[in-house]
Parts: structure tokens; C-alpha cells; sequence
């Protein structure tokens, strides 16, 4: 039986978490902070109910209440002795975690990050600068594994979470850093159940993983094109209602949406092309129909729903418990400082142009009274500044450090 710690407690760790013990390994949860968290009311009992309609077109589902085999505070608790370590957490967070974690890590393990929006690079980039030679598999995913909303948490009197997965991935994009450890990390990661029915499909690099995170591409223009309606959604007359969470499948994609959808897509195509490796397909009318990439995840490859057809929001994501959409999403704070200005920083070594990422980032610089290329990641948290784009590119596929 592996042992597997989950990092993070959220909607994708507890899923993950839930995941694993049902397939039958020892799981461990850990949390970062005792005060604002959503471990609360599992402390003492451990239990996670996973159920949803978990959507996969070769209809592979597994659900049922859990009781993990630890959640805890103590990192170094969580992560002694265990197998796989999987991170499922913001990635702003990523230098204060892997700085932690980075120390506890033991030889043999693996580290797997869902997704990892470059934290591969920024995990052993700390371990250098530590001086650490730890012999660990880091692996980083494109997307979770999942659709999935945790949808009750800190419940103290059922003392159990409930984590709602719409859908589950087919196939889902990972590379290792370096990319030499790839068929030793596949091997392995068979031990980890919540892979159990999904297809692994070898990246080029972390910067394709990086570059192949589809959240990025679907989520910024429909945000950002939607502003008006998302901050007036159920304060005035005849736009939308205070009673509905405002959507962007539901709501805020459409033909010109999915244009400009493609459009970034082809920016990152541009970035993946002029260094030399790999990223996702993806097909342009896949962006003009209103489900879109997720459609295909749910259904198979030949999906496509017209825009002229509503979305059924009976068989979509939950609101998460409490929220409502904003313009402090992640799909905003979190998707433009790390999945924007990381391939921002990355085109500008070989001076691509990138017209549609350029004012995407702009846009939400202007909005949100910051700036996200500033703040966000770039080539010196990842270890590569000083590089030259060759010398990027051996070293996520070999390690060799100049």
C-alpha cells in the first residue's frame, strides 16, 4: 500500500485525497494554517464524501466516504515516509511551500503538482540554492485531474467535507524535471490511484506543461472581456441574478469570446515553437462551442455544443460554498501573475510576440490597479535567468545546470 500525502486542502486536495483512499493507499492531508482553512471539521474524524456525477466518456467512476489516515498541521508529520507527495494548491504559494517542503524531502519519493504552472522549476530551484541533493522525481501536470468544487467543509456537526467531481480526465499532459526521469516517474506513478483511469501523455518539457495549461487561454479573455457584467451580475435590473452565481461557460463565453481564446492559444503556440518544444493541440473549433475544451473531457474528442444551445447547469460544477464570482477570481489573481507573465518572461528571451497575452495582461494590470508582471513569476524564480534559451531547454530535459 503507498502512502501518499496530499499538500493543500482545497478543492482539487480534497479530491485527491478522497481519490487515493478509495483506490486503496494510505493518505495523509495536509493543511497550511490553523486559522483560515477548510480542514476544520475533519480534524478528528478524517472524512471526505466524493460524489458528483463524474463525467468520463469511458465511464470510469469511483465514489463513496472516506476516512484518511491523517490531517495535520505539521509538514514534516504529513511528509516522513511517504511515497508520492501531491501538491494541489495556489501556485502564489509555491516558493513558501517548496522552501519548507524542499528540507523534508526524502530520497526515493515523488513529487507531483496539479497543476504546475512552473512550480517544477521553482521546487529545484530551492533545492539548488539549499544545496540539496535529494534524490526525488518531480512531475508537473498541465490541469488536476478533475472538475471538481468542494461544496461543504467545517461542517462541525456532520464533521465531514464533501468534494463534488463533475468530470474526470481522460488523458491528462505531465512531464518531469528533469525530462530524463519521465519513465521512471511513469512506472511509479501507477502506485497513485487517483491516476488509475487517466492517461498519461508525455510533455516536452515543463515549459510545454506550462504552456499547455488550458485554464490560462479559457479563463482570462472570458473574464476579461466579461468585467461589466460580472460586477454588475444581481445589483442591477435584467443582468443576471443575485440568486445564481455568474458563470463563464454559462455565461461568458461566446463566438467572439472563443476567437479570442484562440487567438492567445496561438501566442503560446508561438512561444512553444521558438524554443523548440512541445504544447497541448488544440482545435480551433473546439473554442467555438460553449463548452469547450471541458466538453471534450467530458464527452470525447468529437463533442461540441453550439452556442446556441444553453449550458445545463444541472450537470456543471457546484458553486463553491459562499462565493460568488468576481473579479478577484483566480481566474484573475491567480491565472495573469503566474500563467501570463511566466510566458511573458519566457517570450521575451527570444523576443516573440505575443500581441493577445501582451493585452490581456494589460487589461488586468489596468482593472485591477496592479501590475501582474511585477508581482507575478518570471525567469529568476524559476532559476533560469541568466540562460540562454538553449541552455533553458537542456536543462528541464536533462538537469545539466549551467
Amino acid at each position: 500500500m503507498a502512502i501518499i500525502t496530499v499538500i493543500g486542502a482545497g478543492n482539487g486536495a480534497h479530491a485527491l485525497a478522497a481519490d487515493c483512499k478509495l483506490g486503496g493507499a494510505e493518505v495523509r492531508m495536509y493543511e497550511f494554517t490553523r486559522f483560515n482553512n477548510k480542514v476544520k471539521g475533519i480534524l478528528n474524524s478524517r472524512r471526505i464524501k466524493f460524489e458528483g456525477i463524474e463525467k468520463k466518456h469511458k465511464n470510469f467512476k469511483r465514489r463513496g466516504t472516506v476516512e484518511i489516515d491523517m490531517v495535520t498541521y505539521d509538514m514534516k508529520e504529513a511528509v516522513q515516509g511517504a511515497d508520492h507527495i501531491l501538491i494541489s494548491s495556489q501556485a502564489q504559494g509555491f516558493e513558501e511551500t517548496f522552501d519548507e517542503l524542499a528540507p523534508l524531502l526524502e530520497d526515493g519519493q515523488t513529487v507531483s503538482i496539479f497543476p504546475d504552472n512552473f512550480g517544477s522549476l521553482i521546487l529545484r530551484r530551492i533545492m539548488h540554492e539549499k544545496g540539496l541533493s535529494t534524490k526525488v522525481i518531480i512531475a508537473g501536470y498541465s490541469s488536476l485531474v478533475y472538475g471538481t468544487r468542494l461544496t461543504d467543509y467545517n461542517n462541525m456537526e456532520t464533521e465531514t467535507d464533501v468534494v463534488n467531481v463533475m468530470y474526470r480526465e481522460n488523458e491528462i499532459r505531465v512531464d518531469t524535471l528533469p525530462s530524463s526521469d519521465f519513465d521512471a516517474y511513469l512506472a511509479i506513478s501507477k502506485e497513485i490511484p487517483a491516476l488509475d483511469a487517466t492517461a498519461l501523455v508525455r510533455g516536452d518539457t515543463v515549459l510545454d506543461i506550462g504552456l499547455s495549461n488550458v485554464n490560462v487561454l479559457l479563463h482570462v479573455p472570458a473574464v476579461v472581456l466579461n468585467t461589466g457584467a460580472i460586477e454588475n451580475w444581481g445589483i442591477i435590473p435584467n443582468v443576471g441574478s443575485a440568486d445564481a452565481i455568474y458563470d463563464i461557460y454559462a455565461h461568458g463565453v461566446s463566438p467572439c469570446v472563443g476567437r479570442v481564446q484562440y487567438a492567445f492559444y496561438k501566442d503560446q503556440v508561438a512561444i512553444a515553437e521558438s524554443f523548440g518544444v512541445g504544447i497541448c493541440p488544440v482545435e480551433e473549433d473546439v473554442l467555438q462551442s460553449r463548452m469547450g475544451l471541458i466538453g471534450q473531457m467530458m464527452f470525447g474528442e468529437d463533442f461540441r455544443l453550439p452556442f446556441s444551445e444553453p449550458l445545463d447547469q444541472n450537470t456543471w460544477l457546484p458553486a463553491p460554498k459562499g462565493v460568488r464570482f468576481n473579479m478577484d477570481s483566480r481566474y484573475i489573481t491567480e491565472d495573469v501573475p503566474v500563467g501570463c507573465s511566466a510566458v511573458i518572461s519566457f517570450a521575451e528571451v527570444l523576443d516573440v510576440k505575443i500581441p493577445v497575452i501582451r493585452a490581456m495582461t494589460d487589461l488586468s494590470n489596468i482593472m485591477m490597479e496592479t501590475d501582474y508582471c511585477e508581482t507575478g513569476y518570471g525567469l529568476k524564480d524559476f532559476g533560469l535567468d541568466g540562460m540562454t534559451p538553449d541552455e533553458m531547454v537542456e536543462y528541464m530535459r536533462t538537469g545539466n545546470h549551467s
